[in-house]
């Protein structure tokens, strides 16, 4: 079995496009992919066969439909924006793609039709605050959540209604922390109700209890994601959580390391340690199943692989692939489907 990888870069207008090997994390490099701009954060369906990309120069998306076996894509069209999105989720339904935009401070919803087009004009646009950095929705796909990094310094709690598509604000419409962390990107524990966000100006991860049945959060923990010997500027991006739920990792732009920790019975971090990667870390990604971790240094233009260790989440280097530009973004596609 292999899955299709598609990374995404700043100063390119294609996407670098490799097949993975499921037994040992090898990537095969294939021919990059022309998109319709520039290309930023990605999202699929369920399934894999349609793909939706944020063109954030351009202030586009572009959906397009997967060819599950040669991993080509075939561009079903384009819809224009106020702004670059920062941020593209779908809903649990794939009838709706959800976006945060940075620079307006805002989310908005798009209908998705039956042939993957997007609708025109969004079904939705909300305002919140400057720094919109990500959005998704919860396991039951009935609240949303938006983290904003600083100064808004909060993450916004919204109601989801798949039948409409329709956000609205909940009660209280967001959670702020008491020092300013900025939280920025976040994960949800597998079979907990627990979310883990990383906050990119604090360099810090917080735990927060969920409240599955008001769709509310309540912080319980933050923990640092730096040595305490560090003395530099740093800041961190992106978050993941291993499929069991007994490890999570966060990247320090600065530090340059990813940064993981075990997680406790209870949801409670534990600092496990440091591994050192490519300079910048923006964006990394664990592979479906967990058995192998993909990190791209946007300061490098490089992309590392690692092994693993279910034991202990201990990263063992497989490789470094050239990307160039500033790789952005990784998104998995299985092949043939």
């Amino acid at each position: 079995m292999a899955y299709h990888v598609y990374i995404s870069g700043n100063g390119t207008d294609s996407l670098s496009h490799f097949l993975m090997d499921e037994q040992n994390g090898c990537l095969e490099a294939r021919e990059n992919i022309p998109t319709a701009g520039q290309p930023g954060a990605i999202a699929t369906n369920a399934s894999g066969t349609l793909m939706f990309v944020a063109l954030r120069p351009q202030r586009q998306f572009a959906s397009y439909a997967v060819d599950g076996v040669s991993g080509q894509l075939s561009e079903i069209g384009t819809v224009n924006l106020e702004d670059g999105a920062a941020y593209v989720s779908t809903d649990d339904t794939d009838r709706y793609l959800l976006a945060s935009y940075y620079g307006l401070g805002g989310v908005s919803v798009h209908r998705i039709g039956d042939d993957g087009a997007l609708s025109a004009e969004p079904l939705q646009w909300i305002e919140t605050g400057e720094h919109a950095h990500s959005i998704q929705t919860d396991r039951s796909n009935r609240f949303a959540f938006v983290p904003h990094t600083n100064p808004v310094n909060a993450i916004y709690q919204f109601r989801f209604d798949a039948g409409s598509g329709k956000l609205t604000p909940n009660e209280p419409p967001k959670v702020q922390p008491e020092t300013p962390e900025g939280p920025r990107h976040f994960s949800f524990h597998p079979n907990r109700d627990i979310l883990y966000s990383v906050n990119e100006n604090g360099s810090t991860v917080s735990a927060h209890h969920f409240d599955s049945t008001a769709g509310t959060l309540s912080s319980f923990q933050v923990i640092s994601t730096l040595p305490a010997d560090f003395e530099g500027e740093n800041t961190t991006a992106e978050i993941e959580i291993t499929p069991d739920g007994k490890y999570l990792f966060a990247s320090n732009r600065g530090h340059d390391s990813l940064a993981f920790f075990a997680v406790g019975d209870d949801g409670t971090l534990a600092a496990a340690g440091h591994f050192a990667t490519e300079p910048t870390p923006r964006f990394f990604a664990l592979a479906p199943g967990g058995r192998f971790l993909y990190a791209l240094g946007q300061g490098s233009g490089r992309l590392a692989a690692y092994r693993c260790n279910a034991a202990s989440a201990d990263l063992e280097p497989i490789d470094t692939y050239e990307i160039g530009g500033g790789p952005a973004w990784i998104q998995f596609v299985k092949q043939g489907r």
